[in-house]
């Protein structure tokens, strides 16, 4: 399972926003990008951009609401001759991310937009 640890530390200081934005794209392939894809076919991981919406907390969770921004990608045949070319599409998710207090474990929840 993904962790979050530095998110977690940082939580309920004035840097946990500026923390929470870096760390978060780190997770690569753990973050819904593939399945939250509306244009292209596969979802390019290392242009994830972050927008937190909202942020509360339990006592078991922190609860983000973000906004995920990046790309996916449109290939094309790549035959010989072929006029199509891979091509990248603007992507967004809204997901609800639960970091777990104790454990830093990181949760996805995809959100209607």
């Amino acid at each position: 399972m993904p962790t979050l640890p530095k998110s977690l530390r940082a939580w309920d200081t004035p840097t946990f926003e500026k923390t929470f934005k870096a760390e978060l794209p780190t997770l690569g392939n753990a973050l819904p990008l593939q399945e939250s894809l509306t244009s292209g076919s596969f979802a390019v991981e290392d242009s994830v951009e972050v927008m937190v919406i909202s942020q509360s907390a339990t006592e078991d969770f922190i609860k983000i609401k973000t906004g995920l921004f990046y790309k996916s990608l449109m290939p094309g045949c790549a035959c010989s001759g072929d006029p199509t070319v891979e091509d990248t599409q603007n992507e967004h998710v809204t997901v609800l991310v639960s970091i777990h207090r104790k454990t830093a474990e990181a949760s996805f929840q995809c959100l209607e937009s």
